[in-house]
């Protein structure tokens, strides 16, 4: 059996701290020489701690000697690289990614129908509005975006932060995707009138959502997963490896 190294407990413990709360985000690590005294460790083994954690962007390092470390609690952006990574050395297909969100995302307009505080419905209906002015100047791109947009507010909006998690980082997988298939010229008329119907649909979702309308919106919804799932089939591009989503840092 393999020992951890000390460096690696070091880390594992502080991990804990950040994960329970006894170290929020935006805090600032004690002096180092205070963490030497908590830990009972070497200045050595201690730095080595502080950049494993560095390398996971749990905390932010300062500049100069005296300058101390800055707690970065998770977000759902890092889990994504690292979900995303896994998944791109898997050799994972758009189409895969499709079957996944097809499980996630009707459950999901369904929950965001049954909720009583509707806020959140000036995002989804700007990104319809965002949509419906890029086709009208026949501007795919910006409506491809748009489109991705509209899933990553569903998911943005969602009380429930398992299926945040996973739905957001397959959502960011696909907003990465879809943009190249724009340039591929052999689907490019494809794209653009599925890029069409899925303007189409969002707008209509977005009105089952309003109305409160739990059911209907679960069922069109995947229904148009189905249809989607059907259209990359249709166009050789199930098959698709996905590739990683753009930082956004």
């Amino acid at each position: 059996m393999v020992t951890p190294k000390l460096a690696h407990l070091v880390a594992d413990r502080m991990r804990e701290q950040i994960a329970n709360g006894e170290l929020k985000n935006g805090d600032t690590l004690p002096p180092e020489a205070e963490l030497l005294r908590q830990f009972n460790v070497s200045r050595p083994i201690m730095r080595e701690a502080l950049r494993v954690l560095e390398a996971e962007n749990l905390i932010q390092l300062g500049r100069g000697a005296r300058a101390g470390a800055t707690v970065l609690t998770p977000t759902i952006n890092t889990a994504s690289r690292y979900g995303a990574l896994y998944l791109a050395t898997q050799g994972t297909t758009l189409g895969e990614i499709n079957q996944v969100r097809m499980l996630l995302e009707p459950p999901l307009a369904a929950l965001l129908a049954q909720r009583k505080s509707k806020g959140f419905l000036s995002d989804l209906e700007s990104c319809v509005v965002t949509q419906r002015a890029a086709l009208a100047r026949q501007d795919h791109a910006a409506a491809i975006a748009a489109v991705n947009e509209f899933h990553q507010q569903m998911v943005k909006h969602s009380d429930n932060s398992a299926l945040n998690l996973l739905a957001g980082m397959l959502s960011d997988i696909t907003a990465a995707a879809y943009p190249r298939l724009l340039l591929s010229r052999p689907n490019q008329r494809a794209v653009w009138v599925r890029t069409e119907e899925s303007c189409a649909a969002h707008a209509q979702l977005l009105k089952l959502i309003s109305d409160g309308k739990a059911s209907q919106a679960e069922n069109f919804w995947r229904k148009y997963m189905l249809e989607t799932a059907e259209y990359l089939i249709n166009n050789s591009l199930a098959n698709l490896p996905v590739g990683l989503p753009r930082s956004n840092s």
